[in-house]
């Protein structure tokens, strides 16, 4: 199994889509960050940062696993191989603090966003925080979110309530597999219940929320074409699918084999979205063929440890 990519990471935070007086600075529910968001900005709920919905304008703070210099050693050229078009990069300073401020412009579902991101940290975290609008949307918005951004800073010693604090949804151990971090709304899962980056972390679980928003029509294909995007494999065969419920939400099951993309590794994949008014709770575990027998029934086993929280409710009837 291939290790997980920082850089993946990297990419589905910075693709997260939708000057007045500075705000007091808060705490970011989920993480240990505190900035001060802009006017009319408010928590966000399927993500760990704050919304502007009639702007089309957030800001997703990420708490990532890894060194500030490894996470920060991409190049132009690497961006641009995501879709990302660097417009501006510079290095702040802030008492013994250094952080990377990038802006750059993105094209996501038909419509070209302008973002800025501010990354910090140290030997064993990164923190990034970006913001984003609509490259249509005024030069003060932007202004005044490069200046939120800018004003993230991390606590060590603030208190977190857990890897689940502020998730829409809990999901509880199983006898081999552990949380073991958390990027957004997604809780990962080891055997060892840590996360060693760069290095092979062995069978994986995650549980997560999307972060689009609306209802979608066909669950059935929807889940396919969310199964075919699954970046660390390739030639991805489905054995079996079927629909499922828990806890009173309908979704889709597959299980199925595929090729690592890095290594070559036969890999055994499951996948399973559920359905709510607003999206999807994505479920997906990976470990080589050979230990199929052992961590498919902890895959099952996660699912149905899945619990919505009261403020998630069921799509309606179709």
């Amino acid at each position: 199994m291939r290790p997980i990519l920082i850089a993946t990471a990297i990419s589905v935070m910075l693709t997260v889509t939708p000057i007045q007086a500075a705000a007091p600075s808060v705490k970011v529910t989920g993480t240990r960050v505190f900035l001060s968001p802009p006017p009319g900005f408010a928590p966000a709920d399927r993500f760990c940062g704050f919304i502007k919905k009639d702007d089309n304008a957030s800001i997703v703070v990420t708490e990532i696993p890894g060194a500030y210099e490894q996470v920060t050693s991409f190049t132009k050229k690497d961006l641009a191989g995501k879709g990302i078009s660097l417009t501006a990069s510079n290095t702040l300073t802030n008492g013994k603090r250094e952080s990377s401020l990038i802006e750059f412009t993105q094209m996501a579902e038909g419509m070209k966003f302008k973002k800025v991101a501010c990354f910090f940290g140290d030997q064993i975290t990164t923190t990034v925080v970006t913001g984003t609008m609509p490259e249509s949307g005024s030069d003060a918005l932007f202004d005044s979110l490069r200046e939120a951004v800018k004003s993230a800073r991390l606590d060590p010693h603030a208190r977190v309530a857990g890897l689940e604090e502020g998730l829409p949804f809990t999901i509880a151990d199983t006898k081999k597999l552990k949380k073991a971090t958390r990027l957004q709304n997604t809780l990962l899962f080891t055997t060892t219940g840590k996360v060693q980056p760069g290095k092979d972390n062995g069978p994986l679980f995650i549980a997560g929320q999307s972060l689009r928003e609306g209802p979608i029509e066909n669950h059935e294909a929807f889940a396919r074409e969310r199964l075919q995007q699954t970046k660390q494999l390739k030639n991805i065969i489905i054995e079996k699918q079927r629909s499922i419920k828990q806890a009173g939400l309908e979704g889709e099951e597959f299980l199925g084999s595929g090729t690592d993309s890095e290594d070559g590794t036969p890999t055994f994949i499951y996948h399973a979205l559920l359905f709510d008014k607003d999206g999807y709770f994505i479920f997906q575990g990976l470990c080589p063929v050979s230990q199929r027998a052992v961590f498919e029934p902890e895959y099952l086993q996660l699912l149905k440890n899945f619990q919505p929280r009261q403020n998630v409710a069921p799509p309606p009837v179709r």
